[in-house]
């Protein structure tokens, strides 16, 4: 199983939101995992909210710091925005989101959204390298997104 790693600052918004949506669609050939170099103490409280919106399950989703055994098992690294700086890893994506911390639940929803948006597309790439997709195999990546929003759909 491919392992996922989602790195922030803080732990709180966008790396949790990408991991709760990657495991919403991987539906079990992967698993994603999130952290932070500088963990808060507890959840942010709008991430929370903003993923129960979705009909998310939070209760796992707890701030955790990064460290060597995390990046030892991870198989990709995705760092959610370019104020997270990697100091002695190497991340095989930066995302550009904003941090939402301290903005309204306006702000939420929309990095929320878009992090979705976001996961599919990296869900796509990955399935494409992981069957090794040759012309004749090969699956749209339009077609696989909308045959995922179908299924998390479905599942609401």
């Amino acid at each position: 199983m491919k392992r996922i790693l989602f790195i922030d600052l803080r732990n709180t918004a966008r790396s949790q939101m990408a991991e709760a949506w990657f495991n919403q669609f991987a539906d079990g050939w992967a698993k994603a995992y999130s952290c932070g170099t500088m963990p808060a103490a507890r959840p942010d409280p709008l991430t929370i909210q903003v993923l129960q919106e979705a009909g998310m399950e939070t209760r796992a989703l707890l701030p955790k710091p990064v460290n060597s055994t995390l990046l030892a098992q991870a198989d990709f690294v995705v760092l959610m925005g370019k104020d997270v700086f990697p100091g002695a890893f190497t991340p095989d994506a930066i995302w550009d989101f904003q941090d939402p911390t301290g903005k309204d639940v306006i702000h939420y929803r929309i990095q929320r959204d878009a992090i979705r948006c976001r996961v599919q597309e990296l869900i796509v790439e990955l399935q494409r390298l992981r069957f090794d997709a040759t012309t004749s195999d090969w699956i749209h990546p339009a077609l696989l997104q909308r045959e995922l929003i179908t299924q998390w759909m479905l599942r609401s």
